[in-house]
């Protein structure tokens, strides 16, 4: 059957067409990613270092998990975003196909951050903080090997400007009941104090509550926290997890768009093999002398 050359070449045009059309999705889709991973890794450094949520843990490991696992997904989100523009003008399926192997794992773990922000929305909504994990937490305040819970508690006592647990006007007394992990069973730590030096805070469990000379915050953390995740944090993870459940689904629609564009890539190629073969017979047929010619030497 002949191969009409017009046509073959207006069919290559138009597939080619197509696949600048799969480009300019693709890289559009990557845009949106690029801009809300961005989104979601600033909003993870302002729950951590504003509102300290991931010294939280003691009171529920989700507090830990949700930024941990928001900040490693925007990042996660952000490089592959960088690759698909990386790899755009470049028609190798394998590359594309990674494109669309590793958003696919991107959408699974943002499916289970949504989970983990609606948990953290419900925990702060509704649970109890159990006093004792608290005083579990404080007494080992300054004892050697958990330096990480003294650099915890330092720097929300430093930040908040407050000084121990979940009590109001006298938060700083839970130093008091739980003076075996400190060095000072009268003492509170020296980030309390409003102007801190060392020993500020000794003696400093014992002052009576509404003493205004004593120098320290009187204001539980917890105390402070809990307003501040009640008010600010549970619409915020209302509004992630819906910002959330959109990045899934531009993930969802880039997979999908990055498969159909390797399979767009593949048929190309065997059509244009396909006017390559028939081209070169249809040469060898014009230029080759036939068998059967009346032409002859003889």
């Amino acid at each position: 059957m002949p191969i009409v050359r017009g046509s073959s070449m207006m069919s290559l045009g138009t597939w080619k067409a197509r696949s600048t059309k799969y480009q300019k999705f693709l890289n559009l889709s990557h845009v949106i990613l690029l801009i809300f991973s961005t989104i979601i890794v600033f909003t993870a450094v302002v729950l951590i270092k504003f509102y300290h949520i991931s010294k939280l843990d003691f009171w529920s490991m989700w507090f830990y998990i949700n930024p941990t696992l928001m900040i490693v997904l925007g990042l996660y989100t952000f490089a592959v975003s960088v690759y698909g523009f990386l790899i755009s003008n470049n028609e190798q399926r394998f590359l594309i196909s990674l494109t669309a192997i590793f958003l696919s794992l991107a959408f699974l773990a943002q499916i289970f951050s949504v989970f983990s922000a609606m948990e953290l929305r419900n925990i702060i909504k509704t649970e109890v903080i159990d006093p004792g994990a608290i005083r579990d937490e404080m007494k080992f305040y300054g004892v050697e090997g958990h330096e990480h819970i003294t650099d915890k508690w330092d720097e929300m006592q430093r930040q908040l400007r407050c000084c121990g647990g979940e009590r109001f006007d006298n938060g700083y007394t839970d130093w008091r009941s739980v003076g075996l992990g400190y060095k000072d069973s009268k003492a509170v730590p020296d980030s309390c104090c409003h102007e801190e030096k060392e020993g500020c805070g000794r003696e400093k469990s014992t002052v009576r509550v509404g003493d205004t000379s004593a120098g320290i915050y009187k204001d539980g953390c917890l105390a402070i926290l809990k307003i501040k995740l009640k008010d600010e944090v549970e619409p915020l993870m209302i509004v992630y997890a819906c910002v959330g459940v959109l990045m899934a689904i531009v993930e969802l629609i880039t997979v999908v768009l990055a498969c159909a564009y390797v399979a767009q890539i593949s048929r190309r190629r065997r059509r244009e093999e396909m006017f390559s073969r028939a081209g070169n017979a249809a040469h060898d047929e014009e230029f080759l002398p036939s068998l059967t010619s009346k032409e002859t030497n003889f």
